[in-house]
């Protein structure tokens, strides 16, 4: 056990957080309007309309404009950790008037902008879901990190490079009560081991250590069981369940030879979703264990699977389109798989890889890595059919495997 090295959020760093842009001409949004988006004034206070804009451009169904909008929104401080949102309609009649809290102004207000997407008929928002990624840090290491979404609010949360060892990071994950992280890490012993961070304490502790591959550990929706990969018996990497404390024996769901990867539990906590050669192809498998079944999605690769809390048909992963790595999304209801196609503001297709999927609360949007020669970066991914598909950047340096927490 270790106590991490503490340190405080990081407000608006250059190092980790991506530069506001300034808001796009409000009259040059209308000309992306599509037939299934909603126009919206933004009213009030400057600097809360600016995170208002920040959050409501990545959203894909909102179009900001000038005057003649569906919905006038206007934030309002109502306390120092509160936040009111009055929604109008043209004629100036009210729609709804929502006050959040939140652990500071920022939280309240995204929560408030949560409130503002379910009243004028989005759905859930998602606004105020947190991160928690692997970024480079300015000494070159490989170190988590936690924020919220847009990170205005940023906290490395490791310092496994302190001891002069480097130390490749790997998918963290959130337990769901958002107390504790799951990592992958060389730190220690120069091989994939599992750390559990306790972020409360600042402190991590071994979770799992076996001779060989342990990796991929994800937390039960429950937050009762853990799901990993693990090849400790010297054979091929399979599924393994333990206890969210980390004792005991792991159970083995899994024993074949072809290696597995990137366990996901069903919402309901049920089944499995997992990644496995030849392919590698999508399988699943009940969550005490059995004969794994194939996942027919229509793609020649499929990995890195999430399945969605919000729309529990929907699973998105990592596929390749061409020569380019893309986000796809497959539909379990009907069977029928859409690769994404990430495009700009301005419809433009975005080059480059787009992996690493993670659903936001929405299920429509997910949190993925862009891959670059030499560069990673953050982005928000509307999945939507009928949407421009949009990547909303997020961060502007060296930033990877994302995993959200919905609040």
């Amino acid at each position: 056990m270790k106590k991490f090295l503490a340190s405080t959020f990081l407000f608006l760093t250059a190092a980790l957080v991506a530069r506001a842009q300034p808001d796009q001409n409000v009259q040059d949004i209308v000309k992306l309007t599509t037939f299934n988006t909603v126009s919206i004034v933004i009213a009030g206070d400057p600097q809360l309309a600016h995170l208002a804009h920040q959050a409501f451009q990545s959203h894909g169904r909102y179009v900001r404009v000038a005057r003649d909008a569906s919905y006038t929104l206007t934030f309002t401080r109502a306390a120092d950790n509160q936040m009111r949102v009055d929604i109008t309609k043209p004629d100036g009649s009210l729609v709804a008037s929502r006050t959040a809290g939140g652990r500071d102004f920022r939280d309240a207000f995204n929560r408030a902008a949560d409130a503002a997407v379910r009243a004028t008929g989005g759905g859930n928002g998602y606004f105020s879901s947190r991160l928690a990624f692997v970024a480079k840090t300015a000494a070159g290491a490989h170190e988590i990190h936690i924020a919220d979404l847009f990170l205005n609010q940023v906290a490395r949360v490791t310092d496994h490079h302190a001891d002069g060892r480097k130390s490749t990071m790997l998918t963290p994950r959130w337990s769901p009560d958002g107390t504790k992280l799951l990592y992958t890490s060389f730190f220690l012993n120069r091989q994939p081991d599992i750390y559990q961070l306790d972020l409360a304490a600042g402190r991590w502790t071994a979770f799992i250590s076996f001779n060989g591959t342990n990796m991929s550990a994800r937390y039960h929706p429950a937050g009762t069981r853990v799901v990993m990969v693990l090849s400790g018996d010297g054979g091929a990497p399979n599924l393994y369940t333990i206890g969210a404390d980390g004792r005991g024996k792991p159970a083995r769901l899994t024993a074949s030879p072809e290696a597995k990867s990137s366990p996901c539990y069903s919402p309901d906590g049920r089944r499995i979703v997992f990644a496995m050669e030849p392919g590698p192809q999508l399988w699943l498998i009940d969550a005490n264990g059995g004969k794994p079944s194939r996942l027919i999605t229509g793609t020649t690769y499929a990995a890195e699977p999430d399945w969605c809390r919000a729309k529990p048909n929907l699973i998105a992963f990592t596929t390749m389109q061409g020569k380019a790595f893309r986000v796809a999304v497959h539909d379990l209801n009907t069977g029928k798989t859409r690769v994404i196609t990430p495009k700009d503001a301005n419809g433009a297709a975005l080059g480059d890889d787009f992996i690493e999927p993670n659903w936001l609360p929405d299920g429509r949007h997910v949190v993925c890595t862009r891959r670059a020669p030499n560069a990673r970066t953050l982005y928000i991914l509307d999945t939507e059919e009928n949407s421009n598909n949009r990547a909303t950047k997020l961060s502007s340096v060296f930033a990877e495997h994302p995993s959200v927490l919905a609040q």
